[in-house]
Formats: structure tokens, C-alpha cells, sequence
């Protein structure tokens, strides 16, 4: 008569079997839970472990769809994709839901200080493993306000932006919005898109899922504010890196939203797309918060308002750009017409003068521990040595301020 297995000690191999095989099915979807993933949701990812034979599945998404935690710790430095968050460590994460419109004062206020928040940060810490992306950073954004996010690479930014919009999950520390979520809209450092999609129907796609009430005119608008109306029928897989960056910018502003987040958007592009994007954001400044994160100084200093600058985790400064720059010696690009030996003996004998230099016929470099003095007195010492001034300019440049705050 036969014997079952059930009478022997495969029975025991297969029990043991299986629960081994449960444990390695539940390792997987905790992994899944704590550990970033690319190219899929994690859903979609725990789906493919269990469903598919093993080990098919789990080697699909150790290989393929895991994010090994030493990327994602270089991620986390500044320079990564921004996805879901990585493992949670210890402390409390706190997200504060907007304000009331009732909240908000009718009247702007002067001050920078009394303008109210619509995003702002306290204690907000980020840890990746041994690594501290982010280090009790107090953020404020004021409404309506373009804001500058400066700092090196690897300081922190993209991190910083990710968090806010949502993107990642900060270990610990305090976020309150000032708007819906919903409203606020990001573009990435390099935006990629279907390559078969046409740029008004990338545009389309994202009207569809972020705005599906607005009129269908808009999706015309957005690509004509980027400069891309002629290029609306092209496919976007032929598109330079530039162009993608201008197509994401349109797929921002199809929705209208309150907050915009840009995260290095003008480095792929060339002077003149530069200088239009640039136009695009002061324009933007009057009705939207504009978040910005760049390396190009001269780009923050031409567009913002309000600059944070962070280095290694930390935030070093925050507050108006021309209170940053007042930190540093002021200096002025002077340029006169005539013989200017007489005004350079005369300004390095003037009390607010720290330095003069003539860098060439007529054209002066002057720095001054007192710019509003300095400003009054020189156009007078110009006309009492019957030259011409021709210019006078402030030669104090972001970067100047930024490398002494960092240094």
C-alpha cells in the first residue's frame, strides 16, 4: 500500500519549506516598506515578489527596483532622484494642514517677518544612515515671495525641496503648509517624459491629473509661456535637454498653482532660453511663491527676494538677499569720463573710503564701509573735477557674500 507523504518526513520538509519561504516573502515586503525603489510604486513592486514564481520576483526587485542604501545615502546629500523615503529612524515628524483664508491679512505687510508663511520649518532633521542630509533646519518661505535655496553641492537642497513637496519623509522635526498640498507644484533637475507623447499632450497629460476642470487652452498658454508653441506637435524623445526643462516648467504651470518649486531650472538651458526663464519666474513672483534652488548665483540674485543658504546640512543664512549682500564690503564699479588721477587722490582721502583702484582710463572699483555716504558724496567729487560720471554701479555680487558666509 502506498504511503503518503503525510506519513513520512517530507511532510516536515515541506512544512518547514514553507515557513521558511513566508519569512523570506515577509522580509521582502518590509524591505520593500523601509527601502527607496525606482521605476515602479512599492506596491506595485510587493505585487511582483508575491505573485511572481519565486525567485523570479524577489531577484526583479533586489536587482532592478531596490535603491542600494549607499546611492541613496549619496541621494540624500543633494544630488538624488527625489522618490519615497528611505528607512525611518527615531524622532517625530509633525505636517501642520494650511491655514484658513481668513488667516491671511487683506493687506501685505512691510516687513519680511510679517508676511505670512506658506511654508515654513522647524527643527527639520534627515538622516540617511550615518549620513545628516538635514540638520534642525528652521525654514521660512514668506507668500507671494520668490525664495532663493543657495548652498554647494551636497548641501542639502534637493533633499530640503523633496520634503517639502512631499516626495520624501524627514526624520524629524516640523513642516506646516500654508497651502493644500495639491497646490503646489515641482520640476525636477532633469524632467523625462514619454518619448512617444507629443509636448501638448505631456502638457494635457498633466492638466488631466492635477487640474481636470481647467479649459484645455491652458495646456496652448503653459507652452507658450516656456517658449514651445512651435514645438507643441513635436515628439517630446527628440527634444533637447533644455527643451525638456521648459516642457516640465509647462507641466507645472498648467495646474496654477500656489507654490512652485524649481529645482535647478535654468542649468541645461542657453543664454537666451536662460534669460526667458528667468523673465517667466518675475513675472510668476506677483501671483505665485516661487521656491528656487540653484547653484547659479547671478540667477538668484537677479530673481529673488529672499534667499536661504545652506551648507552641509545646516542653514547658514535666511532672510532678504540685500541684507546678505550689505554683510559683505560694499564695492562700486565707477566709470567717468576725463582724466581721473585727481578724483582717485580725492576719494582715497575721503574718510568712507576703504579702497580705490583704476582698472583702466576712467573706469574706477571703489569700496566703502558706507554706501549710503558714499552714494551722496561721489557724484559731487566727479563734477568738482569737471569729469563726467558716465556710471556707478554696485559691484557687491552674491557670490562674493555666499563665499564668505560659507568659507
Amino acid at each position: 500500500m502506498t504511503s503518503w507523504p503525510s506519513e513520512g518526513p517530507l511532510l516536515w520538509a515541506l512544512i518547514v519549506g514553507g515557513v521558511v519561504l513566508l519569512l523570506i516573502y515577509a522580509a521582502l515586503l518590509w524591505d520593500i516598506s523601509r527601502s527607496e525603489v525606482r521605476h515602479l510604486p512599492r506596491w506595485m513592486w510587493a505585487l511582483i515578489v508575491v505573485l511572481i514564481t519565486f525567485p523570479i520576483g524577489a531577484l526583479a526587485y533586489l536587482v532592478v527596483g531596490r535603491v542600494p542604501a549607499s546611492e541613496s545615502a549619496r541621494a540624500g546629500a543633494g544630488s538624488g532622484s527625489a522618490q519615497a523615503p528611505a528607512a525611518s529612524h527615531s524622532g517625530e515628524v509633525t505636517l501642520h494642514p494650511p491655514a484658513p483664508p481668513e488667516a491671511v491679512a487683506a493687506a501685505p505687510p512691510q516687513h519680511l517677518d510679517e508676511v505670512p508663511a506658506v511654508i515654513s520649518t522647524r527643527e527639520l532633521t534627515k538622516r540617511y544612515g550615518e549620513t545628516l542630509a538635514l540638520d534642525r533646519v528652521d525654514l521660512r518661505v514668506p507668500r507671494a515671495a520668490t525664495y532663493g535655496l543657495i548652498g554647494p553641492n551636497g548641501a542639502g537642497k534637493t533633499t530640503m525641496l523633496s520634503i517639502l513637496a512631499g516626495l520624501r519623509q524627514p526624520t524629524s522635526g516640523e513642516l506646516t503648509l500654508g497651502v493644500d498640498r495639491r497646490r503646489i507644484a515641482v520640476l525636477v533637475d532633469t524632467p523625462l517624459f514619454e518619448p512617444w507623447l507629443t509636448a501638448r499632450e505631456v502638457v494635457d497629460l498633466a492638466r488631466r491629473l492635477v487640474a481636470p476642470d481647467a479649459d484645455r487652452t491652458d495646456v496652448d498658454r503653459s507652452l507658450a509661456e516656456v517658449g514651445l508653441s512651435d514645438a507643441a506637435d513635436r515628439r517630446c524623445g527628440g527634444f533637447s535637454r533644455g527643451m525638456l526643462q521648459r516642457l516640465g516648467l509647462a507641466t507645472c504651470l498648467v495646474g496654477d498653482p500656489e507654490v512652485l518649486m524649481l529645482d535647478e531650472p535654468s542649468s541645461a538651458l542657453d543664454p537666451a532660453g536662460r534669460r526667458e526663464v528667468l523673465d517667466l519666474i518675475g513675472r510668476l513672483a506677483r501671483s505665485t511663491t516661487v521656491v528656487l534652488s540653484t547653484h547659479i548665483l547671478a540667477d538668484v540674485q537677479q530673481v529673488c527676494d529672499v534667499v536661504g543658504v545652506i551648507d552641509h546640512g545646516r542653514l547658514r543664512y535666511q532672510g532678504p538677499i540685500a541684507e546678505l549682500l550689505a554683510r559683505t564690503s560694499s564695492a562700486y564699479s565707477v566709470h567717468v569720463r576725463g582724466d581721473a588721477a585727481g578724483l582717485v587722490a580725492a576719494l582715497q582721502a575721503a574718510p568712507w573710503v576703504q579702497g580705490v583702484e583704476e582698472l583702466a582710463p576712467g573706469r574706477l572699483r571703489l569700496v566703502t564701509d558706507d554706501a549710503p555716504r558714499a552714494e551722496q558724496a561721489l557724484p559731487r567729487l566727479v563734477a568738482d573735477h569737471g569729469l563726467a560720471l558716465v556710471s556707478s554701479n554696485p559691484a557687491t555680487d552674491l557670490e562674493t557674500a555666499f563665499l564668505e558666509l560659507t568659507r
